[in-house]
């Protein structure tokens, strides 16, 4: 009986046990294809099977079982499970890992999907001034139709009978565009991305400027009636580059804009599984991989990792690290999958320590190993804090830090206000991965007080990276951030191209020069904010003369006039702010403009380069053009830096005050807005809207808003 089972579980045995026994011998002359001979004489009656039955009866078993063979032979141990088993041309071949770092779990397995998803799909832009167009494909109309359709729109029922969808998309007010995004790796459901908006070859659109983008299922095939599943949706403001080609002026009004972007207009819907690939199907290594990443970042009763099969463990990303999937994976791969050793870690981080000293070695991933084997090494790294190599010194601070350390998150704060260059910013990078936001918070606001923009610039990119309290957030009208750190420094607004659309206001709250007076290109818009009459009282005299804003609707007609201070965040929130129809206290006579964020942008622009506001405006740069864009979305990588998404082609940096250009993003941005553009924001972005408003009133001065916060100021 024994020697069955060990047979059934391993065909080789099995095989070894029927070669040479008096058994298969016997089933062997039955089925070895050579002729019978005949009984000799005098060999007894009957057959050996008739001699011995029991025989009889294993022989029939074991011709079975040796049937069986061949088939048992050709399934390995990748076939358990529901997985079918990887073909070797379909295993991913091992990186070069550096010798130090051999051991960890990226010489065993890599991310299995590290490409970002290029997703398409047809959609209208709405609220054009008659500069959109009708004209598209019959089979693209019929989308659009059932799109409509889709989102209710011309059904009694919902109360929209009185719109018919075809009627809508003949109009000029409409315009049908091809979108296309790259949905970043790593990226959970509710990621945003950018999209790139173009007008259909062959129609009459003359400019999307301005417009929204109604709601559009985003797929990776959108060949007509061969589409798959949506896997995002995008919807948003159209935001097209404001400015000329040399950077210097707005573009004219009348120039043909055919192309666009929604900042942060996608949203994932359906989220690609985050697998770890192994090198060499291995039950045993996927198992230990599980454990291992289960047991270092165990915070609850959920898995976050699990093993599927021998060649794949699927990731859960922890909720800490939602915002920063990329840190999450650097962090796994960097874990080593061993079993417990006494004294392992110790004579690792010696190891590593000595490979920092190797000019070509990955000093940064050695840092990230360093931080994985606990805080019991910190006593070998403090010993390396004041090391003659620059390399061993710096990246033992900087494992030191993301261990905790207080003695190494100090260091690097002041490495981060007394270095400059590259180092510098590793400084800030590693500052904003350490877990001590007070003294993160103190380096950071040392940079936003310096007189040199890129300092502040980099200052303000620390500080929204770890969330800093010390940074005013509003959200207006559900369709833009403005940020606010008031500080005694030269004032800079800054203004993204990509991600999101926010409008940040560092140093000294800047207010308009009496005197002041912007009309847009398109002569929508008019902010007029007139010297004090010599008849004036004092009050006024001192500055409290209102500003007259007054906004003619391209689409309506009809003006709007309303009245502000001086004072920038104010204008801000007068032209930007909408009501919502759905709020319970909503009053219908209620004044509001809800100017898209583009015209404020354009604004600010003109009049921060006519002095007529005192500080420096600086539009982040935009990326670089499509085709290298491809090439870098197809290229590995996990660092978040790296995941440029689908923009506008290339535009110089803007900086209205001759300075440097801005980064070209912010990790750790705070999570983009909702993208809404018609003032009918959701509950939410009502309730924070409603709230802000009633703290910062389009009337009301916005600098005692700041007075519980205070001025920014870093500790002596």
């Amino acid at each position: 009986m024994n020697w069955k089972l060990r047979s059934l579980v391993d065909p080789a045995n099995l095989s070894q046990k029927i070669i040479g026994s008096d058994v298969d011998s016997r089933y062997a002359k039955l089925f070895s294809g050579k002729p019978r001979g005949r009984r000799e004489h005098g060999s007894g009656r009957g057959s050996d099977k008739m001699k011995n039955p029991v025989k009889a009866l294993a022989c029939c078993i074991l011709a079975g079982i040796a049937l069986m063979i061949p088939l048992m032979q050709g399934c390995s141990d990748s076939d358990r499970g529901n997985t079918p088993p990887i073909a070797a041309q379909d295993l991913r071949t091992p990186p070069v890992i550096y010798p130090a770092l051999q051991g960890t779990i990226a010489s065993y397995a890599g991310l299995a999907y590290y490409t970002p998803l290029i997703v398409r799909g047809w959609g209208i832009v709405a609220g054009l001034p008659n500069t959109g167009s009708g004209q598209m494909p019959p089979e693209i109309r019929q989308m659009m139709v059932d799109q409509m359709y889709k989102e209710g729109i011309g059904y009694i029922s919902d109360s929209t009978g009185q719109f018919d969808p075809n009627a809508i998309l003949s109009s000029r007010q409409i315009a049908a565009v091809f979108i296309e995004g790259a949905i970043p790796p790593l990226a959970p459901s509710g990621t945003h991305f950018d999209l790139q908006l173009t007008a259909l070859p062959g129609s009459a659109t003359t400019s999307i400027a301005n417009g929204l983008l109604w709601p559009a299922d985003l797929r990776l095939h959108i060949e007509p009636g061969n589409e798959s599943d949506a896997i995002a949706q995008g919807r948003g403001p159209v935001f097209c580059w404001p400015l000329n080609a040399s950077g210097t002026q707005l573009r004219p009004a009348d120039q043909i804009v055919r192309t666009g972007e929604v900042l942060g207009g996608g949203v994932v819907t359906q989220p690609s599984p985050i697998d770890l690939q192994l090198y060499t199907p291995s039950y045993r290594m996927s198992a230990i991989i599980e454990r291992t990443i289960n047991e270092h970042f165990a915070s609850g009763p959920a898995s976050i990792a699990v093993a599927q099969s021998d060649t794949l463990v699927t990731l859960n990303i922890p909720p800490e690290y939602q915002d920063n999937p990329a840190h999450f994976l650097d962090l796994v791969l960097h874990l080593y999958p061993s079993e417990v050793v006494p004294g392992f870690s110790q004579s690792q981080a010696e190891i590593l320590i000595q490979a920092l000293g190797d000019p070509a070695a990955p000093h940064d991933q050695i840092a990230t190993t360093l931080s994985e084997l606990g805080r019991p090494i910190i006593p070998l790294l403090r010993a390396q804090y004041t090391s003659n190599n620059p390399a061993i010194s710096f990246y033992c601070i900087k494992a030191g830090a993301l261990l905790g350390d207080d003695e190494a998150i100090q260091i690097l704060g002041n490495l981060a206000v007394s270095q400059s260059g590259l180092r510098q910013e590793q400084a800030v990078n590693a500052l904003e991965l350490s877990n001590n936001p007070m003294i993160a918070t103190n380096a950071f606001t040392k940079l936003i007080v310096s007189s040199d923009p890129d300092q502040q610039m980099l200052g303000f990119q620390g500080l929204c990276a770890i969330n800093s309290p010390s940074i005013y957030t509003q959200l207006v009208a559900g369709k833009f951030t403005m940020n606010v750190v008031t500080c005694n420094a030269n004032t800079i607004v800054y203004a993204t191209s990509t991600q999101n659309q926010r409008i940040a206001i560092i140093g000294r709250i800047p207010s308009l020069v009496p005197g002041t007076l912007y009309i847009s290109p398109d002569n929508v818009l008019t902010v007029d904010y007139p010297f004090p009459s010599p008849s004036a009282s004092a009050n006024t005299a001192a500055g409290k003369m209102p500003v007259l804003l007054y906004y003619n609707d391209p689409l309506t007609h009809n003006v709007v006039q309303m009245n502000c201070t001086p004072q920038l965040p104010d204008i801000i929130t007068a032209l930007g702010s909408a009501p919502n129809p759905f709020s319970p206290d909503y009053d219908p006579r209620t004044k509001f403009i809800a100017l898209s964020y583009q015209r404020i942008v354009e604004m600010i622009f003109s009049l921060c380069q006519d002095r007529e506001l005192n500080a420096q405006f600086i539009l982040q740069s935009a990326p670089t053009n499509q085709e290298q864009l491809y090439a870098a979305l197809n290229s590995p990588r996990v660092n978040e830096s790296t995941m440029t998404n689908v923009s506008q082609p290339p535009q110089p940096p803007v900086n209205s005050n001759t300075g440097p250009a801005a980064p070209t993003g912010l990790p750790g941005e705070i999570t983009p807005p909702a993208d809404s553009d018609d003032g009918n924001a959701t509950d939410q972005n009502q309730t924070q809207q409603e709230d802000q408003q009633g703290q910062m009133g389009s009337g009301g001065q916005f600098a005692n808003q700041l007075q519980n916060q205070g001025t920014l100021q870093p500790q002596q």
